[in-house]
């Protein structure tokens, strides 16, 4: 692979044999390098003076496409515009590949046609890849299985270079080059971040971490690519070396940088290289934003979930349908299932344990998940007492049903809130009911006096500095998905449509028919959510959805139906009499 990436760059191809190329790659997948198209010289990267119009793009498929958007906002004469198809590609001079999952984002861009416009733009045009987008910009990767790549950048990257999510920190390095001499920040936040395994020619390194060997940015003509999230880390200076540097912008004054406090991660800078941190753990569901997390029982699925663009998966040994119907007591899985999951996937790898189970969680957090959900779907240990979370390494994601619940849970520590639907019933009534609540108190909240706050506290239970900083950010200081009962693509739509930062789906793609088909729907819906003929497009010939439950309808009554084997007309019929009208919403 080396060797051909090597003879690549040795000899630029003749233009009419580039045109070939990129006409059949179509989606090519690495890790195999692609022919090294022309860059051009860093002297004609000069896309516009100061006052002039200029536009970045930032690829809003899935990742933290929302926080380099407000970043770009910030400097002076440049505007900022969501790319999600080609032709938004078009009509913008400078390019983000977000950080995020790189193997969804990869699926996304397939799926959304975008993979030859994007390798067309980067043969010429400034791009600036962060985390994930470094390892779509790279020619290969190292010891990782194929998947989509933008290539250009002659470099191999390592996925996953420091581990599981208990090995993220936020990181010093020492700065060369052209960086050192733009005086841009020397820490950032590393979450689940790749390094450079090699660089081939006409890459400069632009950051090394204190190791002295391995290189955390570097630059190639008009492309430049860092493994950290300069857009959560409070400094705008590597945006602003993109800008000026890489895309030759004259730039002005930037606005300052709002209070860390109200936007992502909600916290302020912590110690570099401290082993247990709230931001650390805050920041690791930034980058699941925009994106389906999967219920998986073992590899086989877990394999599926990534094959069809989920951010992450949830190791269960029963989804939730299944744990409905069986009843009894429901437990953490056992240790090797987990293990299965996290052997098949390089997806993040969530876990269950029970509300209050602290050792569970310890047990878990001992396994190197990235993920910790205390969850309400399993039978709590402890009836007055949930898990004191902020000890631990590794994030917790909490359900809630309100403000007030979502703000206890983030006061113990929680890194993530799951508004609580009703799981394995296939029903989004009380998803959608949640998640109507949170947002209506928040904006009540945002009404009110400052202080008529401190009775919003005392009455919801919470710190009153809690309060006060969701009214100061506009939401809750943690990344925000929905969960239980969503089973189609326009259940996602709705959820994210409503405002939530992502969905989690479990027993409405695997008790549903074509499990593959319908979990690539709901990922595209999640992307492409606010567009809904592509989401037409996406729910189209999926086949039947699963059964479902009314609101109280006591699983039992239906689970019998898979049993007897019935289809088609005969299995409506049977749920129809089963479930009838649900009365409370008719009315």
């Amino acid at each position: 692979e080396r060797s051909q990436a090597a003879e690549g760059r040795s000899s630029q191809p003749p233009l009419s044999m580039l045109v070939a190329a990129l006409a059949v790659s179509g989606v090519l997948v690495g890790p195999a390098a692609r022919p090294a198209a022309p860059r051009s010289a860093p002297h004609a990267l000069s896309m516009a003076a100061a006052g002039e119009s200029f536009s970045v793009g930032v690829l809003a498929l899935q990742g933290g496409f929302k926080e380099h958007l407000s970043a770009v906002e910030r400097q002076a004469g440049v505007t900022g515009v969501e790319v999600r198809t080609p032709a938004d590609l078009a009509s913008v001079d400078a390019l983000i590949l977000p950080g995020g999952e790189s193997t969804a984002q990869g699926h996304c861009i397939v799926e959304a046609s975008m993979l030859k416009p994007l390798q067309e733009f980067a043969a010429s045009k400034p791009v600036w890849g962060v985390c994930a987008g470094m390892i779509l910009l790279a020619d290969g990767l190292k010891q990782s299985e194929p998947q989509a790549l933008v290539g250009g950048l002659h470099a191999t990257i390592e996925r996953n270079a420091f581990g599981r999510q208990i090995d993220s920190r936020f990181r010093s390095m020492s700065l060369q080059g052209s960086a050192a001499a733009a005086g841009v920040s020397e820490a950032a936040y590393f979450i689940r971040a790749p390094a450079v395994a090699e660089c081939g020619e006409g890459v400069e390194v632009l950051a090394i971490l204190p190791d002295g060997e391995t290189a955390v940015a570097v630059r190639q003509d008009n492309l430049l690519a860092t493994c950290f999230h300069p857009e959560i880390s409070g400094d705008d200076s590597w945006l602003r070396f993109f800008l000026s540097t890489v895309a030759g912008r004259d730039l002005d004054e930037a606005e300052p940088h709002p209070d860390l406090t109200t936007v992502a991660p909600w916290q302020p800078l912590p110690r570099p290289d401290s082993a247990v941190d709230t931001a650390v753990k805050r920041a690791f569901a930034v980058f699941q934003q925009g994106g389906v997390i999967m219920d998986v029982v073992d590899g086989e699925q877990a394999r599926i979930a990534e094959e069809a663009g989920a951010v992450a998966v949830m190791a269960l040994e029963r989804i939730p349908a299944d744990i409905k119907r069986d009843g009894g007591v429901a437990r953490s899985s056992d240790p090797a299932m987990i293990q299965d999951v996290m052997s098949s996937t390089s997806l993040p790898v969530m876990a269950k344990s029970r509300i209050g189970h602290f050792y569970e969680a310890r047990l878990l957090e001992a396994l190197g998940v990235d993920c910790i959900d205390e969850s309400e779907v399993l039978t709590a240990a402890d009836e007055t007492h949930h898990i004191d979370k902020r000890d631990f390494a590794i994030p917790f994601v909490c359900g809630a049903q309100d403000l007030g619940e979502a703000l206890r849970r983030i006061a113990e520590g929680a890194a993530m809130i799951r508004l609580k639907g009703n799981a394995g019933t296939g029903n989004v009534i009380q998803a959608v009911r949640h998640a109507r609540d949170v947002y209506s108190q928040i904006r009540q909240l945002r009404s009110l006096r400052p202080d008529e706050v401190f009775g919003f506290a005392k009455e919801h239970r919470v710190p009153v500095e809690l309060v006060e900083q969701v009214r100061d950010a506009g939401r809750l200081p943690v990344v925000t998905f929905a969960a239980g009962g969503l089973a189609t693509p326009a259940d996602v739509g709705l959820l994210m449509e409503l405002g939530v930062d992502g969905v989690f789906v479990g027993s409405g793609i695997f008790k549903g028919e074509n499990p593959a088909k319908r979990a690539a729907a709901m990922v595209k819906a999640c992307a492409h959510y606010k567009d809904p003929a592509v989401v037409v497009e996406a729910s189209t010939n999926l086949g039947k959805a699963m059964v479902g439950l009314l609101e109280h309808e006591d699983p039992a009554s239906v689970a019998h139906l898979d049993d007897l084997g019935l289809e088609g007309r005969v299995l409506r019929t049977a749920e129809n009499a089963i479930g009838g009208i649900d009365r409370s919403v008719a009315a």
